[in-house]
């Protein structure tokens, strides 16, 4: 049976609401709180940014695509060793990550309900293994429903805030260096996400035209979100609205919406926390039944249904994530400690992907742009909990070492002899 693919509007569908995230909801009150008039600025900085990291990735995707995504270009650039650990922090970090994703969302529809309950949390895990389930096709078409309304909801509450409940437009906060570089910090996090989209690249029709048109429409359409979100989280008068200051983003759909925002906040934020972890789960069995193929995993793995679905790979992602969901609960792991092994590998996949990138793509300002990204990527690192950076540099080490064996093995004969 012949396997449906999709073209650049489906594929922008599994692109937008995951790239936006839970990031859009929490991010433009936290960073306005920190830099105040300059919050702007450090979003139209990022967004910039974020289009060079989607170029670069689109660009390797364009000439490597396939269901193992990145993982195939770091084995062309780096060699097979490399490959096999790129896929391994991928699918380490979607193993732990998307429990805590929608620990996020199961939050915000337990403060709407005013119920909490971990099966919350357990029925989003149930909808999101539905989702993935689905074929191809018909997951592309529910990522671009989600997708599409939240955009509708987010831009159309913002624009309408900014015109009638709109404050003062200056640059009345001073400047201060050291807090606008931790926003920008903070802000480096919207760029994680365009990595796992390479693993939907063997699915789609026409390659180098899907995927470049897909990028380009979902580079727009984040850029005006954020930017319009982020312009009215800075720009709207709480009084003009006659609501109290929450920090949280029903701010702006108080204009628009009235008692209904917060309700709406929590479906937006369960939405986009679904798309995202629909994305990486659906993206990550991709690649795992996809090394299962060359032999890297047990040949089960590879198993597909007559959708395509890589249901083998699924069933034990599956168990993975019950079974974290169950440590999170009984408290033997907390969700900061799966923040930040999660975040550690996304970032250590993404960096190989870089360094793909510059070692096979001959333009100029491609290489320049993954030499800023990766070192970029390499300060995020230096945050994060050291015995999780340990872990990944004793593996990279111990990868690298396979590699100049693989490459050179008559000179470690030769040793070994004399």
């Amino acid at each position: 049976m012949r396997k449906k693919k999709i073209g650049p509007i489906l594929l922008s569908g599994l692109i937008i609401g995951p790239i936006l995230g839970s990031g859009i909801i929490i991010l433009p009150p936290l960073i306005f709180r920190t830099i105040g008039d300059y919050a702007l600025v450090a979003w139209l900085l990022t967004m910039i940014v974020s289009f060079v990291f989607a170029a670069v990735f689109g660009r390797l995707y364009i000439r490597f695509p396939g269901d193992s995504g990145a993982a195939q270009a770091v084995e062309q650039a780096l060699g097979k060793p490399f490959r096999n650990l790129g896929a391994m922090f991928l699918i380490i970090a979607v193993c732990l990550g998307p429990i805590a994703v929608l620990s996020t969302a199961s939050d915000y529809l337990s403060l709407w309900t005013g119920k909490d309950s971990p099966f919350i949390l357990l029925a989003l895990l149930m909808l999101v293994y539905a989702g993935v389930s689905m074929s191809i096709t018909s997951l592309g078409r529910l990522s671009l429903i989600l997708s599409s309304s939240i955009t509708v909801l987010l831009v159309s509450g913002a624009l309408h805030s900014l015109l009638f409940a709109r404050g003062r437009i200056d640059f009345s906060t001073p400047f201060q260096l050291p807090a606008f570089g931790y926003s920008l910090l903070l802000l480096f996090w919207c760029l994680v996400g365009w990595e796992v989209i390479g693993n939907y690249t063997g699915e789609v029709r026409q390659p180098k035209k899907t995927i470049h048109r897909a990028i380009i429409f979902s580079c727009l359409v984040i850029a005006v979100v954020s930017l319009t979100v982020a312009a009215a989280v800075q720009w709207v008068d709480p009084e003009k609205l006659h609501v109290p200051v929450s920090g949280k983003l029903d701010l702006i759909l108080s204009s628009l919406f009235g008692s209904r925002a917060k309700p709406l906040i929590a479906l937006i934020t369960a939405a986009l926390c679904l798309s995202t972890v629909i994305m990486v789960i659906g993206g990550v069995s991709r690649l795992i039944a996809a090394q299962a193929d060359k032999g890297i995993f047990p040949a089960p793995l590879a198993y597909r249904n007559k959708k395509g679905v890589p249901v083998a790979a699924l069933s034990v992602m599956f168990s993975v994530h019950l079974t974290v969901f169950l440590l999170a609960e009984l408290r033997l792991i907390t969700l900061v400690q799966i923040i930040a092994i999660a975040n550690t590998f996304f970032l250590g996949n993404a960096f190989l992907g870089l360094v793909a990138a510059f070692r096979l793509l001959e333009e100029k300002w491609i290489r320049w742009s993954s030499v800023f990204l990766g070192i970029g990527l390499l300060s995020l690192l230096i945050f994060t909990a050291k015995w999780v950076l340990v872990a990944i540099v004793g593996m990279t080490v111990w990868t690298w070492l396979r590699t100049v064996h693989a490459r050179h093995p008559a000179s470690s004969i030769r040793k070994k002899e004399h």
